[in-house]
């Protein structure tokens, strides 16, 4: 049985290239809209046989009445995360009051107190809810539902300094690195792993990755976040990492680079399954990979994106390792901006102070109170006689220091230049700094006394 039509659109008049919508309301027929194009038209008599509600279609169409019609046209343009869009859609603009006010009276007030009754969620999730809103609003200002979009120059304001644990807190270091891969059994997961390490890519981009875009040292990534197609001149690990992927993926027959266990194509937003700790159906707990290797910190597969643009930053690759500039980061890693990438020096500064605190010198600080810092390498000589000259000052460079100070040294170790000199200038500092004319009136007063 065919369904009865609720609503129809007409060319008025014949020829004009412009429409009306027409709908039985209350036994009669009433003209919802007019004089508008088709496309205009048709998301009307959509909106109509959706919600069947007069006031709303005499005062406009409501915001959430134009998503319907909006996420038709983005799923047959065949954007990407259609389905995960028009949930977020359906809880946090078609369910909010927002949703309920019509496109041409929506005010820059209301998008912020939109914003305002999600705060509790976090600051991504507004934030791409946000952009749903400014999207839905440029198209509803292309088709003349509105004479401009109020969402568009709104800003999700930053609470308070991020968070280094938050952000940037899954970032692995170098021996973190080697221990996940060495937790991890041979296989499809250990290459699928080891790529995305080396290679930074996104996880959607890499479950997509197809044979035929597999080219030696490049591949072509067709599906991307900006949309359009680029090519990755691979590191050798990720070369490594890929070519021992494909080799099992031909055993599976499958045609995807790093494909699931059973040929196909791997879901997206799924990571390997031992990723993380699981229970078994009898309860039993499994260790994952990360717990393996000894990693207790939350570490999401995102996190190896993250781990990947700061090793290139830091230098902590290659042989030799070498720096890669903020520009070659940013390119490898296709960032929006450069911006983007400098937020990855917040973590190298982490990791710098991270060594600094992990650099001993022999005997710690046990100097003494006056020792200032400087390593008790004094502690393991015995001065047998001092003799000052005029200028007491001592000279970092042993051999000088011997012509400028002479001093008797009963040397108790094999110590390194650097450490002979760390040696002299500790002592001076313990014995403290006395002026020059200091220790000529003592040295006058001993004269004079014997």
């Amino acid at each position: 049985m065919a369904r009865r039509q609720l609503a129809n659109v007409e060319e008025h008049p014949k020829g004009s290239g412009r429409f009306r919508v027409r709908a039985r309301i209350g036994g009669s027929l009433k003209t919802i809209v007019a004089g508008v194009p088709r496309s205009e038209a048709e998301a009307a008599v959509l909106a109509y046989e959706t919600t069947r509600d007069e006031r709303a279609l005499r005062d406009g169409i409501t915001l959430a009445q134009f998503g319907h019609a909006f996420f038709e046209r983005r799923a047959r343009r065949g954007v990407r995360g259609v389905k995960k869009e028009r949930d977020r859609w359906s809880l946090m603009v078609a369910r909010d009051p927002i949703g309920t006010l019509a496109i041409r009276t929506l005010l820059r007030s209301d998008v912020l107190d939109w914003l305002d009754r999600w705060a509790a969620r976090g600051r991504q999730t507004r934030r791409n809810a946000l952009n749903l809103v400014r999207a839905a609003l440029d198209e509803a200002l292309d088709r003349g539902l509105c004479e401009h979009n109020v969402a568009r120059d709104v800003k999700i304001g930053r609470a308070g300094r991020a968070d280094e644990t938050e952000e940037l807190g899954g970032v692995l270091e170098l021996h973190e690195q080697a221990a996940l891969l060495a937790a991890i059994p041979p296989g499809l997961d250990r290459e699928a792993v080891a790529f995305a390490l080396y290679g930074g890519l996104r996880q959607g981009s890499q479950w997509a990755l197809r044979r035929e875009d597999c080219r030696g040292d490049t591949v072509l990534l067709r599906r991307h976040k900006s949309g359009r197609a680029r090519v990755l001149h691979l590191l050798p690990p990720a070369r490594d990492a890929l070519a021992r992927s494909l080799e099992l993926a031909t055993e599976l027959g499958s045609d995807f680079a790093f494909p699931a266990p059973g040929g196909g194509q791997r879901s997206a937003g799924h990571k390997p399954y031992r990723w993380s700790d699981r229970r078994a159906k009898d309860g039993t707990l499994l260790p994952g990979w990360l717990t393996l290797a000894g990693i207790t910190r939350r570490v999401r597969w995102h996190d190896l994106r993250h781990t990947c643009a700061t090793s290139l930053l830091a230098g902590w690759w290659g042989d030799p390792p070498r720096k890669w500039t903020l520009d070659e980061v940013c390119s490898y890693m296709q960032h929006s901006s450069v911006k983007v990438t400098e937020r990855y020096a917040r973590k190298l500064a982490e990791t710098t102070l991270g060594a600094v605190t992990a650099t001993k010198f022999p005997g710690g600080n046990s100097g003494g109170q006056n020792c200032r810092g400087i390593p008790a390498v004094a502690a393991r000589c015995k001065t047998v006689t001092r003799r000052f000259e005029s200028d007491p000052r001592l000279s970092v460079n042993p051999a000088e220091s011997a012509v400028r100070a002479p001093r008797v040294w009963e040397q108790t170790g094999n110590f390194p230049p650097a450490a002979w000199a760390l040696a002299l200038a500790a002592e001076r500092v313990l014995i403290g700094a006395r002026p020059a004319v200091v220790v000529r009136r003592r040295r006058a007063r001993r004269d004079r006394a014997g």
